[in-house]
């Protein structure tokens, strides 16, 4: 995701405006679908810290909550 404008009345509000076209048009179809969307993460350098060996990788603290959060309830 490319600059930080928001536009305040959009239930996105919180989120970064996607810097190109694509991203703004993925973004769309997640917010327009949340229950079809699949969000595929790496771990490493990205839930985690990169680390010399990647099997000594840790989940942040928060990457769990946070995508607990993103699940269905």
């Amino acid at each position: 995701m490319g600059s930080h404008d928001t536009d305040s009345t959009h239930p996105a509000a919180s989120l970064p405006t996607p810097a190109t076209q694509a991203g703004r048009d993925g973004l769309a179809a997640v917010l327009a679908r949340p229950e079809r969307a699949v969000i595929a993460l790496d771990f490493d350098g990205t839930l985690a810290p990169i680390v010399p060996d990647p099997d000594q990788a840790r989940a942040h603290p928060g990457a769990l909550p946070a995508l607990a959060a993103l699940a269905p309830k």
